[in-house]
């Protein structure tokens, strides 16, 4: 979740960009400037041309954020968090904190997005129009206009896609998340309401692979697989949903103390990165440690602080420069219900929780420590039941494997993978 470019903050959230913008933005730009600088008529020159189609990329991307934040801003004002959104293609993620209480918290923050998309297109909509409606019987229109009408039509209907691309009913979109609260409201009971959302996304997505062979057949090959790659990713994503609803239910009463790690590591601060991994992440079964300077704690490490770190650096980085300090380390209850903060772990992109308050930490909250509870809590079931064991999944991003540098051990068989969880309130907009 914590990947991306951090641009800065915005209403208290800090806003981080993917790198696939980077791209994205470079695309758009060479395509705009390319034809806008070498269009025939009244048309732009070069330098025109080319700044025209930098500030309409670089306003798409601000329509992209102004949805995003849209989502964070209701999410905080209704108390469920939100405080770090990454910006992707099309869309992005926002963290919550918890999950919604109630299905009218969950519809107002889906609505949120694409409120203010289809506001920004009525906008730009409406610029253009008067434009048009000023300049369009003229011969002599002055760069200027020219320019003006072609960002705002340009952005109108790139929010209107915005629009339309968000609502549909399928995950990660926010028709899901609006699908889902009306099946809330209507059944009363979240599961329930996960399992239509699931039911809906699936056959979204079969229709619209089914359009996108019809197009292959009749129009063009490439719109048409376009088409069937989405329908897919759709399917794909309510399977997600169904699996993270089992594991939902097999965890159901259990408590952040029944999956805590309570033999973890203390690392000094002067600790440099190679001796941490070889000693600490090779032989430790939790993968994350505390970093301390006498008896002050200062931070929290693990394998996805170091990963990024070139393995030439480590010997020469100590940990308290790769560390997440410790005000920034989220922290959960013992006695509090252990999915909220399973899903609270996951949208960190940390390895672990703090368990306790201030300086005092009796316990962390791994991945490592809660796939041990749920192979547990898998095996206890298929031995009541009598059948096969199928352990589900943590939600969220797969856990981080072994930096490269020292052996890894034998991974042990308490440790499940993880899996992508669009349902989770770390809502991926496309």
């Amino acid at each position: 979740m914590n990947s991306g470019l951090p641009l800065g903050r915005a209403f208290g959230t800090e806003i981080r960009a993917h790198w696939t913008w980077i791209l994205l933005l470079a695309l758009i730009t060479v395509v705009f400037g390319e034809g806008l600088s070498t269009q025939t008529g009244p048309g732009f020159d070069a330098a025109l041309g080319w700044g025209t189609a930098i500030v309409t990329a670089i306003l798409i991307f601000a329509s992209v954020t102004v949805h995003e934040l849209a989502h964070v801003r209701v999410a905080r004002r209704a108390g469920i968090g939100g405080n770090v959104v990454v910006i992707q293609l099309l869309g992005g993620t926002y963290l919550m904190e918890v999950r919604p209480r109630t299905w009218g918290q969950e519809l107002r923050v889906a609505l949120a997005g694409p409120l203010v998309s289809v506001t920004l297109a009525a906008v730009f909509a409406t610029i253009a129009g008067a434009i048009e409606l000023g300049w369009g019987g003229s011969n002599d229109v002055p760069q200027g206009i020219l320019a003006a009408s072609f960002v705002t039509e340009v952005l109108a209907l790139f929010n209107l896609l915005l629009l339309v691309t968000n609502l549909i009913p399928g995950y990660p979109m926010d028709g899901a998340r609006v699908v889902h609260a009306v099946a809330w409201a209507r059944y009363g009971r979240d599961d329930v309401a996960t399992k239509v959302a699931s039911r809906v996304g699936r056959i979204v997505g079969f229709c619209v692979m089914a359009v996108g062979a019809v197009i292959i057949v009749l129009v063009d090959l490439w719109p048409g697989l376009a088409l069937i790659v989405a329908g897919w990713l759709l399917v794909g994503s309510s399977r997600i949903l169904d699996r993270r609803l089992m594991l939902q239910n097999l965890i159901a009463g259990a408590h952040v103390s029944d999956a805590a790690d309570s033999d973890f590591a203390r690392v000094p601060a002067q600790l440099t990165l190679d001796v941490f991994a070889g000693e600490y992440l090779r032989d430790r079964l939790g993968g994350a440690a505390l970093v301390e300077r006498g008896e002050e704690l200062l931070g929290l490490i693990g394998t996805a602080q170091i990963r990024r770190i070139p393995r030439r650096n480590w010997p020469v980085m100590r940990t308290e420069q790769a560390m997440v300090p410790l005000g920034s380390v989220p922290r959960a209850s013992g006695d509090a219900d252990l999915w909220p903060a399973l899903e609270i772990l996951e949208r960190s992109g940390l390895d672990g929780l703090l368990i306790g308050t201030g300086q005092h930490v009796s316990a962390l909250l791994t991945r490592r420590s809660a796939g041990r509870l749920i192979r547990e809590l898998a095996e206890r079931q298929a031995r009541e039941s009598g059948v096969l064991l199928l352990v589900p999944r943590l939600p969220g991003r797969r856990t981080p494997s072994a930096p490269p540098g020292p052996p890894a051990p034998p991974v042990p068989p308490a440790e499940p993978e993880g899996s992508a969880d669009p349902s989770s309130d770390d809502t991926t907009d496309q």
